[in-house]
């Protein structure tokens, strides 16, 4: 093989191709000398140690390895760097020459591309913390250092979302699904993460109806003397379409409405004489607030709003207050006081948190949320009602 060397001593030298085929053009490899190159060419260094390479080929193909590396080097795909031990030249590294376009002529993603792709990401990822829907979940997803891929099929669901609910579109988990290509695109891990940041069935996505869940005292009457006393039980859950054909329902002292779920069954299960409780279920979507609309129609009655002391909890409190704000009904923001943010250890705000308060800022409060406002933005912190309802 004519090589020549670039630099030598009695004990190390590098070689390299006298006649080198690349980077004009790649040399002739059979199927697995190509396979093997391609196992050697991931990743972004230039300098691999032939250990490394020896391992990464695999005790099955060592043969291969020692001669793929000699066409290499023959071929100017790479300098070699040997060391003389035991009587004979030995490989210590390979040196690539003209890596990425080693790699683009393989098929094969480079540095270049992997840093263009994540930094797409980061745009895509920047505009969706700006939304108030899907924001809190785009911050988690671009804090959480996942591998781009599936990042990337993540910033996907919420753009879907996004549209989707900002289309008023209600359904089956699987005609949400097509908006992603077709009815099995998303996959159960990515389900479940959407479960943990959104309440999917109040978001018009279930694999059933859409629900509202109450709790205390309140009594419901339908056509043909069908009643539902709602303090037989700690909470319901009922169907959406069926509190539309709700015709009378005596009013109670008050509504309350609470975010956290722990939080609304921990009050549920003590309520006061006279409470009704609903459950908000994250952001309120059309379904819930025309199911609310019906209830507040046939019994009206004052509302207290809870929800987490966090610029999100102010969003989330105002439009759950939406209906009692459409009927002239009264409502207030209840267990939201700035003290909740006193506590030691609670998280700082992050990038979305801060948007959301620059975004509340030109917005006139209710006295109770804009002192929370005032004391997110001075603190910088934020807290879960479940800490303390």
């Amino acid at each position: 093989m004519s090589t020549l060397e670039l630099s030598a001593s009695r004990t190390r030298r590098q070689r390299a191709a006298a006649r080198p085929q690349w980077p004009a053009g790649l040399p002739a490899l059979d199927v697995d000398e190509r396979g093997l190159l391609a196992d050697w060419l991931r990743g972004s260094a230039a300098s691999r140690r032939w250990q490394a390479l020896l391992e990464a080929a695999g005790p099955a193909r060592i043969e291969l390895a020692d001669r793929l590396a000699e066409r290499a080097l023959a071929a100017g795909l790479c300098t070699v760097d040997e060391r003389f031990a035991h009587g004979r030249w030995q490989r210590t590294a390979v040196q690539w020459v003209a890596l990425e376009a080693l790699q683009a002529a393989l098929g094969l993603p480079t540095r270049s591309q992997r840093e263009a792709r994540r930094e797409a990401l980061a745009a895509r990822l920047a505009a969706l913390m700006d939304d108030a829907l899907v924001g809190e979940a785009a911050q988690a997803l671009a804090e959480s250092r996942m591998a781009a891929g599936p990042a990337e099929a993540r910033a996907a669901l919420l753009e879907a979302l996004r549209g989707w609910v900002a289309g008023g579109e209600q359904g089956l988990r699987r005609d949400f699904a097509l908006r992603l290509g077709h009815t099995k695109a998303v996959t159960d891990g990515e389900w479940q993460w959407l479960a943990r940041h959104f309440d999917l069935p109040a978001l018009g996505i279930d694999a059933f109806a859409p629900t509202l869940t109450l709790a205390g005292d309140l009594s419901l009457h339908w056509a043909g003397g069908r009643r539902l006393d709602l303090g037989v039980a700690a909470f319901h859950t009922l169907p959406a379409d069926a509190l539309a054909g709700v015709q009378a329902a005596a009013p109670p002292g008050r509504w309350w409405l609470i975010e956290n779920r722990a939080s609304f069954e921990k009050q549920a299960a003590r309520r006061a004489p006279g409470d009704a409780l609903v459950w908000i279920a994250g952001r309120p979507t059309r379904a819930w607030a025309q199911a609310m609309a019906r209830l507040l129609a046939l019994a009206p009655a004052p509302a207290a709003v809870s929800a987490d002391a966090d610029p999100a909890g102010i969003e989330i409190a105002l439009a759950a207050a939406r209906p009692w704000v459409d009927a002239g009904l009264a409502w207030e923001a209840v267990a939201m006081e700035p003290a909740r943010l006193a506590r030691a250890g609670l998280p700082p705000l992050g990038r979305y948190d801060r948007a959301l308060l620059a975004r509340l800022s030109a917005r006139e409060l209710p006295p109770a949320l804009a002192a929370l406002r005032e004391a997110l933005t001075e603190r910088g912190v934020k807290a879960e009602q479940e800490g303390w309802l």
